[in-house]
């Protein structure tokens, strides 16, 4: 008993260090696994899954398992601008291209009128822009 008492303690512990944005129990499989489900039950089974299994540090570092943060998102784009960035400006330029939709998908601007882009290229790659001038260049087209 004494048992069970200090490990739905150290969940507790665990979870109020956990960011509130995912709730309690912090992100992870846990999480996922009892998401919609409230209560201290819950809570402490998702929290003791997502720091027992090691999974939450993996979702904390990769971004997945609900671990996903606006910032994680902005880091991500960056480095697939700064990794694509030939093959994004040549998608741009001709309004349409895999890594164009890659990108727009990462963003979660799927279903942006693209041709938008193309009559922007010259504003989004301006000379010796840097990947997050760029990205920060594209959002502020989409968001005219």
């Amino acid at each position: 008993m004494k048992k069970i008492a200090l490990a739905a303690t150290f969940a507790l512990t665990f979870a109020t260090s956990a960011s509130a944005a995912h709730g309690p129990a912090g992100c992870g499989l846990g999480s996922m696994l009892f998401q919609g489900k409230s209560g201290l039950v819950f809570n402490v089974l998702a929290a003791t899954f997502n720091g027992s299994s090691g999974n939450q540090t993996f979702g904390m570092s990769t971004g997945t398992l609900g671990c996903e943060d606006a910032q994680s998102a902005k880091v991500s784009a960056v480095s697939f601008v700064e990794g694509n960035k030939v093959a994004l400006s040549n998608d741009i330029s001709r309004g349409q291209g895999e890594t164009l939709d890659a990108y727009l998908e990462l963003v979660g601007k799927k279903a942006i009128d693209k041709k938008k882009l193309q009559k922007s290229f010259g504003a989004i790659f301006t000379q010796e822009a840097s990947a997050e001038q760029i990205h920060q260049n594209i959002l502020a087209v989409i968001s005219l």
